[in-house]
């Protein structure tokens, strides 16, 4: 099986480690020459273990432009089986899509972890809907440096295409979910990706602005009534959104939020680190894209409106 991850961040790290063991051929692309480079000599070290994950192949692609491209000595490995792409939403440019169509056959399947929304929509348009599947995870990781990578929170990986089907059958779909399985991930197969997405958004927009704000590993967020009642309002003012555009959520979703929070307690959000590197975030894409729904539909978001405010202020 041949596997290209773009995106070495924390969980393109995380996946690409465990992922493998169980790969015919696996590539990780980075986002710069000097992390690339680092990989290729040095291999991936997860956390808790001894061994490092060697790729067998290393790429450089600067995002919005080439650096370098990706060089395949062999041809039948031009293309692949499976391309996780692991980059952040605003990473999805034209050249992105132009350097995935060079490494894509009617066969492969393009898997997409970004969060926030929309993406979907340009991906399936591009690629077809029938060659994308949607993937939201809650599973926790903290890179440290640029070939390491700490597992810091079991999640669940929910997994479906983007059509509204009544059951989750084509074979290279269960093959892949049985790969991640081996690789130690725990996949749920759903028909209702826009559920999952919008539940990751809002899971997203109450916990990451906060943890960046108040520079906190995600399970503190728990322990002051303060910071439980933000999470409680940001959490309310994204329910009036959802439910305006007919999203219907699960009742369970504010427990599943607290849950994310016990379950990655000390995990550091990938809003906090950008904070933390002095990266733009992605708050234009997750608390933004809330707000600008809320705008169309003629809502007002105070709370969003303040931490969106403060997260750009930051930035």
């Amino acid at each position: 099986m041949r596997i290209m991850i773009i995106g070495a961040g924390s969980l393109g790290l995380l996946f690409a480690a465990k992922l493998s063991a169980f790969c015919e051929h696996m590539t990780v692309i980075a986002r710069t020459r000097e992390q690339a480079t680092e990989l290729a000599q040095q291999g991936i070290a997860l956390d808790g273990t001894e061994e490092r994950y060697l790729t067998t192949r290393s790429g450089v692609i600067e995002f919005g432009y080439f650096i370098e491209e990706v060089k395949m000595t062999n041809n039948s490995l031009h293309h692949f089986d499976y391309i996780f792409l692991m980059v952040k939403q605003p990473a999805i440019t034209q050249e992105l899509v132009d350097y995935l169509k060079t490494h894509m056959s009617t066969d492969t399947y393009l898997v997409s972890f970004q969060n926030g929304i929309g993406h979907e929509e340009m991906l399936g348009g591009e690629f077809g809907r029938d060659r994308l599947l949607l993937a939201v995870t809650t599973e926790g990781a903290k890179r440290e440096g640029l070939t390491a990578v700490s597992h810091t929170g079991h999640g669940v990986t929910y997994m479906g295409t983007a059509e509204h089907i009544d059951q989750f059958a084509n074979s290279a779909q269960i093959l892949l979910v049985e790969l991640l399985e081996k690789a130690g991930f725990q996949i749920m197969m759903s028909n209702n990706m826009e559920v999952r997405i919008w539940s990751k958004l809002m899971i997203n927009a109450v916990i990451n602005p906060l943890t960046a704000i108040l520079r906190v590993k995600n399970g503190e967020l728990l322990v002051s009534p303060w910071t439980r009642s933000l999470m409680r309002a940001l959490y309310q003012e994204a329910c009036i959104v959802a439910e305006a555009k007919g999203v219907l959520l699960p009742d369970e979703l504010w427990d599943s939020l607290l849950g994310v929070c016990e379950a990655t307690s000390m995990n550091h959000s990938s809003m906090l680190q950008d904070i933390e590197q002095s990266r733009h975030t992605e708050i234009d894409r997750i608390n933004g894209s809330l707000l600008q729904m809320a705008k169309e539909l003629n809502l007002e978001l105070p709370t969003h409106e303040t931490i969106y405010q403060l997260v750009k202020a930051l930035e």
